[in-house]
């Protein structure tokens, strides 16, 4: 029975929560305690406030359910707070928000260990950190106050744009060490500037926009402003290409920002969104956040602004942690900088012709797990995309794409270094669900001067996708690529175009053609069958497919079936683990699944 003691979990390689560590550079220097979760709470809260939730990795579920079967859903993840509060100060609920339950108890910042459960032998624990923030420094906003207010928790300001806008910049843009709280359960009309320059060439005190008080996160809702208004400008919005610099305007860059712990909507009746942030900064965090609709703004909810080549521009630095956003026509987050590191994203979009709500752009160095994104549909065709240096993915569910990964080479990028060419770049742990055109298809938008090198497809899962015609292809002049223990499953399978070279694919399930119109080398990989004239050596695989083999090839299960030809024929590798993390034993299988034992059994 699935969720009992008899089955063992220890195979499977997706984490079920945060696990790494997130500390700020300043905190890493001072030695303080690692942590996972980041929270704020004020001195000044009181009994029953909330302080956030702890949260799952979203995509867990999609990947823990193709592996085992099951159909587990958010309702079953539990949680249990493990260490850190033998006082009871602080509760967590049924769906993981933690409460402070005695204000009094809260004396100093709090680390408290939360162990995130599907069975009672199957869990993680993650270290959330709470900050007691000193009462001094916050700013409180109730949106149904009346009068001027003081900013205090007893006496706040209705919203930031009454008091601070036309001031004094230093007070406008936000003080550096501050945090700017807006009270929960509430819709707001708000918007925000954040600046936060140098101090003396030294990174300031962290400026901070957050909640209080008791209830869901407050709804920044920007219906009523249609103008390209945004909730915030992450750094001077005039510092966005080569006139206004960093150089010449330092005061109008943002380090040192984080926003958390708030949503947005809208009614989609005009250009407005959330959030720019600049070419310029560091040490920025994105934390727990949600936004909804946005349909005719290009750049999505998040525009994460670059100009490729501007001097000092696009490595920011910067964590995306916990994003939600639902229905975007465009890129939900448009992450044009580099320097990122995004952990944990739910991105869903209903809206009809859109393209997906996710992907790095044009600068190198973006670093991006777990994300269950789904598209109702996605005809605006760009996948996830690679287009420069260290652009990884990891982890990610892709449901109702029509081009699911799309390496791109970008005509922005001639004449730029190296670090802008498509190398060391790809995706691991990918499950792509109903692709209705390419598995890959490799684009470029003009002629360019970089060449692709070392894009790599690992552990790709493809389901549900019998009406996608071209499947995974290599072109663009991409030199060599590896493709290695994927399934291709109801897909065409893999096409390697002429002007490519050095491509291996390996220890794959390919049930469809392998098509070489360059010289490919095929290593332990299962195929149904071989076109092409590219040539290239076959060593130790098998062609073409036949039902013995595998456990129920009707059915789509191409696991090896016992007594396969395709258990143990393989030539010793390099790779540990299998698509599904079952370990590979001193005789390899050949394909993309070893023999295991079954979990059930």
């Amino acid at each position: 029975m699935i969720g009992s003691t008899m089955v063992d979990y220890s195979s499977f390689k997706h984490p079920i929560t945060h696990i790494e560590d997130i500390r700020t550079a300043p905190e890493v220097a001072s030695k303080e305690p690692i942590y996972h979760q980041y929270y704020i709470l004020p001195e000044d809260c009181d009994d029953g406030d909330n302080v956030g939730k702890v949260n799952f990795l979203w995509s867990h579920q999609k990947f823990f359910n193709r592996r085992w079967g099951t159909s587990i859903d958010d309702s079953s993840y539990s949680f249990e707070i493990r260490s850190g509060n033998s006082d009871k100060a602080f509760s967590i609920s049924s769906q993981g928000e933690l409460k402070i339950e005695k204000s009094s108890l809260f004396v100093s910042t709090r680390y408290l260990t939360v162990r995130v459960k599907l069975f009672e032998t199957y869990f993680e624990d993650t270290i959330c950190k709470v900050y007691r923030i000193p009462a001094k420094n916050c700013v409180y906003f109730d949106f149904k106050v009346d009068g001027k207010g003081e900013g205090t928790r007893k006496n706040p300001y209705k919203r930031w744009q009454d008091h601070f806008y036309g001031s004094a910049p230093a007070i406008a843009t936000g003080k550096a060490g501050y945090f700017y709280l807006w009270k929960r359960g509430q819709r707001i009309e708000d918007w925000t500037k954040v600046q936060n320059p140098l101090i003396g060439g030294k990174r300031p005190a962290y400026l901070t926009l957050g909640a209080w008080g008791k209830g869901p996160r407050p709804i920044i809702d920007g219906s009523n402003n249609k103008s390209s208004e945004r909730f915030c400008d992450v750094g001077d919005a005039r510092l966005n290409g080569t006139s206004v610099t960093m150089k010449t305007n330092p005061e109008g860059v943002a380090h040192n920002i984080c926003i958390m712990d708030i949503e947005t909507d809208f009614d989609g009746d005009g250009p407005w969104y959330p959030y720019q942030v600049g070419m310029y900064g560091k040490g920025n965090r994105f934390i727990r956040l949600k936004c909804s609709t946005v349909l005719t703004w290009e750049d999505g909810f998040f525009w994460v602004k670059n100009h490729p080549g501007a001097e000092d521009s696009g490595f920011l630095e910067a964590l995306f942690q916990d994003i939600e956003t639902y229905d975007s026509k465009h890129r939900a987050i448009k992450f044009e900088g580099g320097g990122i590191k995004g952990r944990n994203f739910r991105c869903h979009t209903s809206i009809i012709d859109s393209e997906t709500p996710l992907s790095a752009a044009n600068a190198p160095f973006v670093d991006l797990k777990y994300a269950d994104l789904q598209c109702l549909d996605n005809k605006r065709s760009l996948g996830i995309q690679i287009r420069a240096e260290a652009h990884t993915y990891e982890w990610f569910y892709l449901k109702g794409y029509m081009d699911a990964m799309n390496p791109f080479r970008h005509v922005s990028h001639n004449g730029l270094d190296d670090s802008f060419r498509i190398k060391n770049s790809g995706f691991k742990h990918i499950l792509i669900d109903g692709c209705t055109r390419f598995i890959c298809q490799s684009v470029n938008n003009g002629p360019t001067d970089k060449t692709p090198i070392g894009i790599y497809f690992i552990n790709i899962d493809v389901v549900n996708s019998s009406r996608a015609k071209g499947g995974l292809t290599i072109a663009q002049d991409a030199t060599d690529t590896i493709i290695q223990m994927c399934n291709l499953g109801d897909s065409p399978g893999i096409v390697v175009f002429q002007d490519t070279s050095g491509t291996v694919i390996s220890n794959c399930t390919v049930p469809g053609k392998i098509d070489r119109r360059a010289a490919t080398t095929i290593i332990n990989t299962v195929f149904g069958r071989l076109a092409g004239s590219g040539g290239g050596d076959i060593i130790t695989s098998v062609s073409p497919l036949k039902p013995s083999y595998f456990v129920d090839m009707a059915g789509g299960n191409y696991r090896p079936a016992h007594g396969s030809p395709l258990i143990g024929a393989a030539t010793p590798i390099k790779n540990f683990f299998d698509l599904e993390g079952n370990e590979i034993r001193n005789f390899p299988t050949i394909g993309c699944y070893e023999l295991a034992p079954d979990a059930q059994e």
